[in-house]
């Protein structure tokens, strides 16, 4: 069973190594003379009677299998969604293989060092959430760089009805004139009425692939507006100079409670640098806690203690504005 469960978790890092070592040489590679070639033949092909496409195909993975899969099943589309949100250049198809290729292999690495059955589960449970974790973080650090850059957005939509324009108009000054990550997302607001798309729909569009309070503060103020009525700039106004000011509160609340932060880091890696330090100085004491049956009931209350601990404290530190 050990010898099965190592073939196969060499076998899947290998396809997933080949996998993106392709895509890699695909992206990076020149192109030029390609593309030339590919522009001489579409220029050559006979047009016939076909017909302009405008729906937007969404390819999730170059396996066939592997995208009609992640298209279908219900339960993958937070993951899609989380995928969307983070912008991740890698594509999601490489990102789903990569939670069980990773998995198995962390389990088929530990079992291999006569690990207890249970260090081997942890250990493939947590390589495997590492792709999760790292699109989590994307997001994350995306939607914070967003949050920052929405006043000012803001205020240039506010401007450009003030100057008698079009709220699509708005969209496209924020869209040319902002940094990514905004700018990318007003263009394809711009872009999707342009190509047809009732604003509403864009908008909320918009709001789903943002999850942030704010984008839905915006779109819903916009939406409320074209519905009841009323001074469209001076809703946006009031709007980023609210986002201004409770931007300015979170950074206060950081800051008191950066001393709690900093407490709950050290209880957390304290017992950690301990355990290393121990192990380090004398490998058949400390090895106890992983041969020993008791050893392993202590250890494995421990964890479960530190992760409770780690949960409470996260929930006393982060106050939401």
């Amino acid at each position: 069973m050990l010898t099965a469960l190592i073939a196969l978790g060499i076998f899947g890092t290998t396809l997933l190594l080949m996998h993106g070592l392709a895509a890699g040489y695909r992206l990076l590679a020149p192109r030029g003379s390609d593309r030339a070639v590919e522009r001489l033949q579409q220029w050559m092909a006979p047009k016939g009677d076909a017909t302009l496409d405008i729906v937007r195909k969404d390819t999730l993975s170059e396996i066939q299998w592997l995208d009609e899969f992640l298209k279908s099943t219900q339960r993958l589309q937070p993951f899609r969604k989380l995928h969307l949100q983070s912008d991740c250049q890698i594509p999601l198809g490489m990102v789903a293989l990569a939670i069980p290729v990773l998995g198995i292999g962390a389990f088929a690495l530990v079992s291999s060092a006569h690990l207890p059955i249970l260090i081997a589960l942890l250990a493939a449970t947590a390589c495997g959430a590492l792709p999760p974790g790292y699109l989590f973080w994307l997001k994350t650090r995306r939607m914070a760089t967003l949050e920052r850059q929405l006043p000012e957005a803001l205020e240039l939509v506010s401007r450009a009805l003030r100057a008698g324009h079009a709220m699509s108009v708005g969209l496209k000054i924020v869209g040319d004139e902002s940094a990514d990550p905004i700018g990318k997302e007003f263009r394809r607001v711009f872009d999707e009425v342009s190509m047809g798309v009732s604003l509403p729909q864009a908008l909320n569009n918009l709001s789903e692939r943002v999850n942030t309070v704010d984008v839905r503060f915006f779109v819903t103020s916009v939406l409320v507006q074209r519905e009841t009525g009323g001074n469209l700039a001076e809703i946006i106004d009031s709007l980023a100079s609210l986002i201004r000011r409770r931007f300015e509160l979170q950074l206060k609340v950081k800051a008191l409670s950066a001393e709690g932060r900093f407490s709950a880091m050290i209880l957390l890696g304290l017992p950690i640098v301990i355990g290393l330090v121990l192990y380090k100085m004398n490998p058949e004491y400390f090895g106890l806690l992983f041969t020993d049956p008791m050893g392993q009931r202590m250890t494995t209350a421990g964890i479960t203690m530190m992760v409770i601990g780690a949960v409470v404290m996260k929930r006393m530190v982060v106050i939401k504005v």
